[in-house]
């Protein structure tokens, strides 16, 4: 029997992004401030720690409506802004800080997460190591936690583990560095990431965030089961996040958990034709032999040479080989040098009684890649076939 050659799916990447940081009274005290100044501190702080950053901006505002602006003052209102949304504003007002007063540790460090955000890793990494110069021993576990997320959104896998271990030196109990260090040592060593993972999971406070990065690493680390219920998780946080929900049901497909993967693709899909989505399912559907609703999927790509045989194994799954021969004729033209172009063109070919010319993309398969496993088992096929009946 011929064979039909599978698309391998490509791998994911991953990034993550840990909390900010907090401040301290006795800056306030050392800064020499009156009483006001120090109570404004003090509900500024409380304010941050609740999310109340409107009203930090407000207060901000007014001491400057006073002439009461000072450094901390610039970095804790940028803090605000950032939080609500203004971007350039706090990034403009943490510049301003840090010139002023290069030494306060929050202002390093909160602008150092926003940086992150944004994706200047490369500056980011620059506050994190400032971090940790100006701040305290409680600060360690949040500069470790953005110190690993760095270096891993740089590929630095390693340096991300030891700044992991720096922090769980000072902090052996902190769920996120406990989560981030099961991540990191998953493939490696799987039992005692799962022991890892266990001790975060108990410990609690894993951010939605941290979830969803955890479940793009399981998938990477080839441990879908564990990956749906970290997006599951994330996702409930936020269901509507489609970037969430295409990897959910990545790893649903993954888990072998077909239906359910098909299921929340179409969702997506009945909500808004999304490429990856419709690829996805596509191919989802045409393993599961449903050959007429891939063809329609399909059909909705761009004509590449990749999705154009797609379209031609679905027509020749359907009994319409003499349509899928004519556009798989065009996918070889298009890339003579791809061996499943040329394996499924054979596949058809076959089916149709052309042996010969059969044989011939098989054999140029192999010339093209000699360890082809599919183009092999054809081919043997192929010739004990033909010499059974004699042709």
């Amino acid at each position: 029997m011929i064979l039909l050659a599978t698309v391998v799916l490509t791998p994911m990447i991953f990034g993550a992004c840990a909390g900010g940081g907090g401040g301290s009274v006795r800056d306030a005290l050392e800064a020499g401030w009156d009483e006001a100044r120090r109570d404004a501190d003090g509900r500024i702080l409380a304010l941050l720690e609740l999310g109340g950053y409107e009203e930090v901006i407000w207060i901000a505002d007014s001491l400057e409506a006073t002439g009461g602006t000072d450094p901390r003052l610039k970095g804790q209102k940028a803090e605000a802004l950032w939080r609500t949304g203004s971007m350039d504003e706090a990034v403009v007002l943490f510049e301003e800080s840090l010139l002023a007063d290069y030494a306060v540790c929050e202002t390093h460090l909160n602008f150092a997460v926003l940086l992150l955000e944004t994706g200047k890793t490369g500056r980011a990494l620059t506050e994190l190591n400032e971090a940790k110069m100006f701040c305290g021993p409680e600060n360690t576990p949040v500069i470790s936690r953005n110190l690993a997320v760095v270096r891993i959104k740089k590929g630095e896998e390693e340096a991300a583990l030891a700044a992991v271990d720096e922090g769980l030196d000072y902090a052996p109990g902190d769920s996120y560095l406990l989560g981030l260090k099961g991540m990191l040592v998953a493939e490696a060593n799987p039992v005692f990431a799962e022991t890892l993972f266990v001790r975060s999971e108990r410990a609690g406070g894993m951010s939605p965030d941290f979830l969803y990065q955890l479940g793009l690493l399981m998938l990477r680390s080839n441990q879908p089961s564990r990956a749906v219920k970290s997006f599951e998780e994330a996702l409930a946080a936020d269901p509507a996040d489609r970037e969430i929900r295409y990897n959910y049901a990545e790893a649903l497909a993954r888990s072998k958990r077909t239906e359910e993967a098909g299921t929340v693709l179409r969702e997506m899909l009945d909500e808004q034709y999304e490429e990856k989505a419709a690829k996805r399912l596509a191919r989802l559907v045409f393993r599961k032999g449903d050959y007429g609703e891939a063809l329609v999927l399909f059909r909705t790509l761009p004509e590449t040479p990749e999705n154009l045989d797609r379209v031609a194994m679905c027509l020749h799954r359907l009994s319409r080989t003499d349509e899928a021969i004519e556009i798989q004729r065009g996918v070889v033209d298009q890339r003579p040098a791809w061996p499943t172009g040329l394996i499924n063109l054979a596949v058809m070919l076959a089916s149709t009684g052309e042996l010969d010319e059969s044989e011939i993309l098989l054999v140029k398969a192999l010339e093209l890649d000699p360890e082809n496993v599919t183009a092999t088992v054809n081919i043997e096929s192929l010739r004990k076939a033909r010499s059974e009946s004699g042709l």
